[in-house]
């Protein structure tokens, strides 16, 4: 259901001193779709319906990536280039300057309106939403120096920046966790810094050496949590320094 809720508007050219905003605080995941697929038509098994999403998964990714327009029952899919240059016949070169790629997702008009239409919702409250958001990940090195090398060794100090990130780090359901490959999920019991727009947080001992993912789980409301999961990737080795 989307969760609409009112607070102060903060762009200084505000007409109106107040707006709104929105979270969906329900998730259909892969596994549920599954499962209303199968129950959509009794004539289609499981089997059936994972195949489908696999190669449908696949196929979309491969075609787009190749450059096709591609079509879905309710959208079409397509990248898009950006950049700019400084002379006319400077090429278009990926992954350097500004210069990428995008995936554009277009829903046809018939699909905007069913959505739309007859849409589940319910006001949230007054100043309800303040979602944590990771915008940075970097290390601090022993003089206090910012290092871009997201590697760290048992205890290291990560530097995670970004916005409505304190919260209680006396209860156990709330900090700064370590998600790993698995999905195991390890909470950092230690803190060099717990603030709203920058937390510090030593690695825990004791885990696996690999790749995780970093996760903050905020209070922002009673009774409530509030989670935002960084896309980018740290590496923990073991106390030897083997990665």
């Amino acid at each position: 259901m989307v969760a609409i809720t009112t607070y102060k508007n903060p762009l200084e050219s505000a007409v109106k001193g107040y707006c709104f905003r929105s979270v969906t605080d329900q998730t259909l995941d892969s596994e549920q779709l599954i499962s209303e697929i199968i129950g959509y038509n009794s004539t289609i098994t499981e089997a059936d319906a994972r195949a489908v999403l696999s190669v449908l998964n696949d196929r979309v990714k491969h075609f787009v990536r190749m450059g096709y327009r591609v079509e879905l029952p309710f959208a079409f899919m397509h990248l898009k280039a950006n950049g700019t240059v400084d002379r006319l016949n400077d090429g278009f070169m990926p992954g350097t300057g500004n210069h990428r790629f995008e995936v554009v997702c277009s829903f046809k008009p018939e699909a905007l309106k069913e959505m739309k239409d007859c849409t589940a919702w319910r006001i949230a409250g007054i100043g309800w939403s303040r979602l944590p958001k990771i915008v940075e990940l970097v290390s601090v090195d022993a003089t206090g120096r910012e290092c871009g090398e997201l590697i760290f060794a048992p205890h290291d100090i990560l530097r995670i920046k970004g916005r409505n990130l304190s919260f209680d780090a006396a209860k156990e359901n709330q900090g700064v966790f370590f998600v790993g490959s698995d999905g195991l999920e390890t909470r950092a019991a230690r803190y060099n810094n717990v603030g709203t727009s920058i937390t510090e947080v030593f690695v825990p001992g004791g885990l696996v050496p690999g790749s995780y993912k970093v996760k903050v789980v905020t209070g922002p409301r009673k009774d409530s949590l509030e989670e935002f999961t960084s896309n980018t990737p740290v590496v923990v080795r073991g106390d030897t320094g083997q990665p």
